[in-house]
């Protein structure tokens, strides 16, 4: 084997990294929130005929009560479990619910089979900081108490791991 990472393998730690951020929730649900997460991804359209071109996911985060560890342990219900995702765009012309984010919420309904469901809210980066100047707590908290599934900016693992982050 060489040190070469493989798309594959590079994929296998992607999962990884998710699950670990939402370790506070039981295996199926971490299993749910990765897959969503990674078909809200593969599955964003991201080509405009005219300007911006090209739209970017920069970051999506897992909001809600799911993204806060209580009290007590987690464990399952049986209940069919709706998770509240914010993606962040890069442009706010890639906000388009269905035009943009249509095929991907599809595809995410129907992976998870009915097992959950995901309400997706799409924004732009600046959009917190404007919420924030206007005093909407209770957006701008549920944001800071989120957890970030997936950040452009953040270096891989082993990057991280390298630079001493």
């Amino acid at each position: 084997m060489t040190g070469i990472p493989t798309p594959a393998w590079a994929a296998f730690k992607e999962r990884r990294h998710i699950m670990a951020r939402v370790g506070h929730l039981i295996p199926r649900k971490q299993v749910e929130i990765e897959r969503a997460v990674r078909l809200l991804r593969a599955h964003f359209i991201d080509q405009r005929p005219r300007a911006p071109k090209r739209g970017t996911i920069q970051r999506i985060m897992l909001v809600g009560p799911f993204a806060r560890p209580r009290a007590t342990p987690d464990r399952e219900t049986g209940d069919i479990n709706d998770y509240d995702i914010w993606a962040f765009v890069d442009h706010a012309a890639y906000k388009g619910m269905n035009r943009y984010w249509g095929l991907a919420r599809r595809v995410v309904a129907s992976s998870l089979r009915g097992r959950a469901t995901i309400t997706l809210s799409v924004f732009t980066l600046d959009e917190i900081d404007r919420l924030r100047a206007v005093g909407n707590l209770f957006l701008t908290d549920q944001y800071d108490r989120g957890v970030i599934l997936y950040d452009r900016d953040d270096p891989p693992a082993e990057e991280a791991k390298d630079a001493g982050l």
